[in-house]
């Protein structure tokens, strides 16, 4: 084996994740009412064959690409192969309540993912990469009318996330079974502005106050992945994946001002507050999924996952944020017609549909939030390689219009490249 064909890819990753880290931290991704609670919008499905099968993940395990869901996959990994692997994520929104129905339809891209696979030995396997854990973003805005005090507006804005950077590695216990772990790396800021506006009255100052927690801790999630070959090419995989209620370190930023505006400039006032590094720790709650994949050899593939999340033991900096246990349940499946065919192109796509239900983790005026909704992609084989295209298409809902709350009608779109190589092996010349 040589030296160069090692380092190469090493420097690759290196260089890209450099490049990344840069490009993740603090951007605004999503446009979403309900990212404001918690620790905003959980980034579950970022995988575009787990997007279009309805997210299910759990138990795949492919040798051309990465399934950061469960770490024991990485095992499926080639002898003396490299794999990559960058997503573009794309989010649609439309909202609507009792009172209005917006038109306008919001949209974010950004880039979603990189992840990077190799064996290292025949029974042990790495995976690193770079992609979001959860974002925020949102902008909300309310009044009301107060006796001795008149027209009062309020405005929350809400931007960021948190980001995670892992290293993952699964180990082959027997030749049909492997476990996997990540070790993940979140960093981010999740920033939330509220601003108290008084327009109709001369004796009182607006007042804004903004507030930045800055997570910096390890995480921790585990796998392990079954498969038995059947008769006739039919094979199954179970795959069952956890973490731990996990202390992430943190600090918290905040600083609040009295300020006039006049529309064209700003004048602050006085501070009422301003603290920052202050330590403290957002508590992650345990989770458990499994999945099941019933599939024929190049053909066909159809499975379920079914995910929990103990929401309820949550807190930040103290505050538990009145979240509630979630569930996911997710059931797709791929259709191959000819993965050997040679003159038809068409028949070497994989066509991927599934459909999702997920009880959020979200309980507003005594209504725990739903969430559904529909899936299909397109894995799309370049020719003469190894390399691949992957589309998902996700369409959702989520919310409610009872009790005034919002109905979030939602669209996303992975587009996912990942190449396949042989770079760990020494060439043989004549």
């Amino acid at each position: 084996m040589s030296k160069k064909n090692i380092y190469n890819p090493i420097f690759i990753i290196i260089f890209i994740l450099h490049i990344s880290f840069g490009n993740l931290y603090g951007q605004t991704r999503i446009s979403s009412p309900y990212s404001r609670y918690g620790i905003g919008d959980i980034q579950n499905n970022i995988y575009p064959p787990s997007l279009s099968m309805g997210g299910v993940s759990y138990a795949l395990k492919n040798p051309g690409s990465v399934n950061f869901s469960n770490p024991a996959s990485y095992t499926g990994f080639d002898s003396c192969s490299f794999v990559s692997e960058i997503g573009i994520s794309s989010m649609f929104n439309k909202l609507e309540t009792t009172q209005f129905k917006n038109d306008d339809i919001s949209n974010y891209t950004t880039l979603g993912h990189l992840l990077f696979g190799f064996p290292v030995i025949k029974i042990w396997s790495v995976s690193i990469g770079l992609l979001p854990f959860s974002n925020v973003g949102y902008k909300i805005s309310d009044s009301e009318f107060i006796p001795d005090v008149g027209n009062v507006d309020y405005l929350y804005e809400g931007a960021g996330g948190i980001n995670q950077f892992y290293i993952g590695n699964a180990f082959k216990i027997r030749e049909n079974l492997s476990i996997g772990f990540n070790t993940s790396y979140l960093f981010g800021s999740l920033d939330k502005i509220r601003t108290v506006s008084i327009p109709d009255s001369a004796n009182f100052f607006d007042v804004r106050i903004k507030n930045s927690i800055v997570p910096n801790d390890i995480y921790l999630n585990y796998g392990i992945q079954y498969s038995k070959i059947l008769k006739n090419n039919f094979s199954i995989n179970a795959g069952l994946v956890f973490s731990n209620s996990t202390k992430i370190n943190s600090k918290e930023n905040t600083i609040a001002e009295r300020f006039v505006s006049t529309g064209y400039y700003e004048e602050i006032k006085d501070t009422l507050e301003n603290s920052t590094g202050i330590k403290g720790n957002i508590v992650l709650p345990e989770s458990i999924g499994i999945g099941i994949l019933l599939s024929k050899e190049g053909k066909w593939k159809i499975g379920a996952d079914y995910q929990w999340q103990n929401w309820s033991e949550y807190s930040s900096f103290g505050n538990k944020d009145s979240l509630k246990n979630s569930m996911r349940l997710g059931l797709g499946g791929e259709y191959t017609p000819d993965n050997s065919s040679v003159s038809k192109y068409m028949k070497k796509i994989h066509y991927r549909f599934g459909v999702r239900y997920s009880k959020t983790y979200l309980q507003l005026k005594n209504n725990q939030l739903n969430d559904y909704g529909i899936s299909f992609g397109l894995g799309l084989p370049l020719r003469r390689s190894k390399k691949n295209i992957n589309l998902g298409f996700e369409i959702g809902q989520r919310g409610t219009t009872n009790q005034n709350l919002i109905k979030e009608n939602y669209g996303r779109i992975i587009i996912n490249f990942a190449i396949y190589e042989r770079w760990f092996f020494k060439r043989k010349y004549d």
